[in-house]
């Protein structure tokens, strides 16, 4: 996929325009983050690349009581990759990675364009990953935005109720296999209400889905369906951090299961030994069925995770999940040394080769099997 220049052009362009359009009293700030890599695996396979996401805010008082600010950023990057007995590749790609205004005051908040929406208690195995797909082995934790309006407001309280619609996504986005209507607005919403050391809610989304017409095999019915999601999570603390997070997805078309249901169960701690030991362990379990409740194909996923730091400036962690139902053990440590503005990332994993988790792209898995990755990270 390249489509490098022309997008890289209309970005700068937008970047000159915000920049040069001075208001009295806008504060307006540049930065951003330059990332390189080269990553090995035992297929053999080697690939390098670089990634470079500019990002401009922008903050125009209004007022004591209300505030507009935004944000433009862009997702730029160039890789080449060498797989075994194939040529070398290279892949390239340019595009904006968010793009939104928000208008906000005390107890509210209206953000509209291209934003990151993400919620729910669980860390790693997160049943409510609706409109995101972060990893949590990823150091920079990237993720593609969606397209929308949300609103949120804060009560006294401190409930806090959010409702969005989203528009003109044309990828799939979270768990989603099948994308949604173009065209089709998707609408959704979440409460969430404070409970004796922590916090519960409730979500809800709706959307139309439309198989591409490369589905295979093909759709016989109606190429369009409806969706509902229905959500619940709670997080307590009681000296160990405890929560649970699950999700119910209905699906109205006859080729494909009607009801999906999960949840994760999860714990944290952080011990007083080797300088603040946090060990974090959540398991999830997955259902599609006939009936709402009913059994069906299950399948089931165990993550566990630890990390500390050994100085001030550097920290180890380590991930490991079990999909039990395929016995496929997935093992990442990460060793980084974080300064001023640079950090360095010495990466190695141990996976399948087939992988049943956190595989959303289309071209070769390079954490597939065993290998290493160095990750040289800049912000400015």
């Amino acid at each position: 996929m390249t489509r490098f220049p022309k997008t890289i052009n209309i970005i700068v362009s937008s970047l000159l325009v915000l920049v040069c359009f001075d208001l009295n009293g806008q504060k307006v700030e540049f930065n951003g983050q330059i990332a390189g890599w080269g990553t090995v695996n035992s297929s053999p396979a080697f690939q390098t690349g670089a990634r470079y996401i500019p990002k401009l805010t922008w903050e125009i008082p209004t007022g004591k009581k209300f505030k507009i600010d935004g944000e433009l950023s862009a997702d730029s990057y160039l890789s080449y990759t060498h797989l075994p007995d194939s040529v070398g590749t290279f892949d390239s790609y340019a595009g904006f990675y968010r793009f939104w205004l928000r208008f906000s005051g005390e107890r509210f908040e209206i953000r509209a364009g291209l934003q990151k929406i993400n919620f729910g208690s669980a860390f790693m195995l997160r049943p409510l990953m609706w409109f995101d797909r972060i990893d949590p082995r990823d150091p920079l934790r990237l993720t593609k935005g969606v397209y929308g309006i949300q609103g949120k407001y804060f009560f006294r309280n401190n409930a806090n109720i959010w409702l969005w619609m989203l528009y003109g996504n044309k990828n799939t986005k979270g768990w989603e296999t099948i994308p949604s209507k173009y065209k089709r607005p998707e609408i959704g919403g979440r409460i969430q209400l404070p409970v004796p050391r922590g916090e519960m809610a409730f979500s809800y989304h709706n959307r139309v889905a439309e198989f591409p017409s490369t589905w295979q095999p093909p759709v016989t019915g109606s190429s369009t369906f409806t969706e509902e999601r229905f959500g619940y999570d709670i997080k307590v603390d009681l000296g160990v951090g405890i929560w649970l997070e699950s999700a119910i997805t209905h699906q109205k078309q006859d080729e494909i299961s009607p009801f999906t249901r999960a949840a994760t169960i999860g714990a944290d701690y952080t011990f007083r030994i080797i300088n603040g030991l946090n060990i974090t362990a959540e398991q999830m379990f997955y259902t599609s069925s006939d009936k709402a409740f009913s059994k069906g194909a299950n399948f089931s996923f165990t993550g566990f995770s630890a990390g500390f730091p050994l100085s001030i400036i550097t920290r180890v962690n380590g991930i490991v999940f079990y999909d039990w139902k395929n016995k496929g053990l997935y093992r990442f440590a990460n060793l980084s040394f974080t300064f001023d503005k640079l950090a360095l990332n010495i990466i190695g994993f141990w996976n399948p080769e087939k992988f049943s988790l956190f595989n959303y792209g289309t071209g070769p898995n390079m954490f597939a099997g065993f290998g290493g990755q160095v990750m040289i990270v800049y912000n400015y």
